[in-house]
């Protein structure tokens, strides 16, 4: 009895070392685990993000069209100014005394026109006599003639000494105008932003206007100006809403709208960018000219929309999640997009699906087959074990 006992226990142990040693190593269907993000449903937002200036919506350069010394300033950074306000005054002595000459020389030219009427009206008398004289024959027609010549001539003149008095006058109204842009005032009411100029400095306005102050007519509206690059240029309108940040208020979220879109390419190291002009309301004045701006322009807004990663479009389970390694799916419909649903533990199964608004990290899909919650596959991991692992080496004992 002890003996078949012996007996079946060992053929017992050979039977479950045999089917060890037989399966070790042996090749197993391959495994996938599929990596999923659920669908969503909420709001879906499209929106382009560039950098931007702040600037004004309307900023001044003054300048000089004179040349000469700075003698007063009247205004400095932040000063609030009103229209036609002086500013600055360059040293007008120069151009006073050069007014006064051309004044005097106006004068003059009046006294020899006035001159010249006189000699005019006493030659025109003399040749009046001389008319009735030679209709008598008391003259010869040479001492006619000579009449006629000097009253043509004393009319002539009349007319040079006009003509003299109108370009004298010419240029003393040249002086008076340098005289008067000596006095440099605000073209419009603001504040001012910049001033480049400083008492006793000598400017010179030759072929460039030197530009001696900034004024920003309206610091509560203000633009940003950003460049879009050519590829999402055609996506925007004017009229969008744009948000914005600067690094001084990192927290706080800046309102804009898209106000006018330029034609005028920008091309850096063969990127074409275009110049959007955002408006701003800046009732705070906590924005200032010049402050970067971080902008995401809203291109379209969709709620309640079912949303899924762009991951989840370009998924395609890998060879070993088919019975057999082979893909028996149908092709995508023209028009379609195709998700991968996870059912279970390591299934999935196609859905065709159509594409709606592309949002900056989900992409709107339309589906009757998908629902909130639903997980679909954005990527996959292939299980196996190596082929060729030894088989372990069993040694009875007995």
């Amino acid at each position: 009895m002890k003996k078949v006992i012996i007996i079946l226990i060992t053929l017992a142990l050979g039977a479950v070392l045999a089917y060890f040693w037989l399966n070790w190593g042996s090749e197993e269907a391959p495994k996938v685990k599929y990596i999923t993000v659920p669908v969503e449903k909420g709001t879906l937002k499209a929106e382009i993000s560039s950098t931007g200036t702040l600037r004004p919506l309307v900023e001044v350069l003054v300048g000089t069209q004179v040349s000469g010394t700075i003698k007063e300033l009247y205004a400095d950074f932040e000063s609030e100014v009103k229209r036609d306000q002086l500013i600055a005054l360059i040293d007008p002595d120069r151009f006073q005394a050069k007014a006064q000459h051309a004044r005097a020389d106006v004068e003059a030219a009046k006294a020899n026109l006035i001159k010249a009427e006189v000699t005019l009206s006493d030659e025109l008398r003399t040749l009046r006599r001389k008319e009735g004289l030679i209709e008598k024959n008391s003259i010869s027609q040479s001492e006619y003639d000579t009449a006629k010549t000097k009253a043509d001539a004393a009319e002539a003149q009349v007319y040079v000494d006009k003509a003299r008095v109108a370009q004298l006058e010419a240029r003393l109204n040249e002086a008076e105008l340098e005289l008067k842009y000596a006095r440099i005032v605000a073209p419009v009411s603001g504040i001012v932003t910049s001033r480049t100029g400083d008492v006793g400095q000598t400017v010179t306005a030759s072929f460039q206007t030197p530009v001696l102050f900034k004024i920003a007519e309206d610091l509560t509206r203000m633009q940003v100006h950003t460049n879009v690059d050519e590829a999402d240029i055609g996506r925007v309108a004017i009229g969008q809403k744009a948000v914005f940040s600067v690094p001084a208020f990192p927290d706080l979220n800046f309102e804009a709208v898209v106000h006018q879109i330029r034609n005028d390419p920008k091309v850096e190291q063969n990127v074409v960018t275009y110049n959007v002009v955002l408006n701003v309301n800046n009732d705070e004045l906590k924005l200032r000219p010049g402050m970067t701006a971080n902008v995401k322009i809203l291109l379209d807004e969709v709620k309640d929309a079912l949303m899924v990663p762009e991951q989840a479009l370009r998924f395609s389970p890998p060879e070993g999640a088919f019975p057999g390694g082979v893909n028996t799916t149908p092709e995508i419909p023209e028009g379609m997009r195709r998700v991968w649903r996870v059912e279970g533990k390591d299934s999935v199964s196609p859905i065709d699906v159509k594409v709606g608004v592309h949002g900056t990290e989900r992409i709107q899909i339309f589906s009757s087959d998908l629902n909130p919650g639903d997980l679909v596959a954005v990527d996959a991991i292939s299980l196996q074990k190596k082929d060729g692992a030894k088989k372990p080496a069993i040694r009875f004992r007995f």
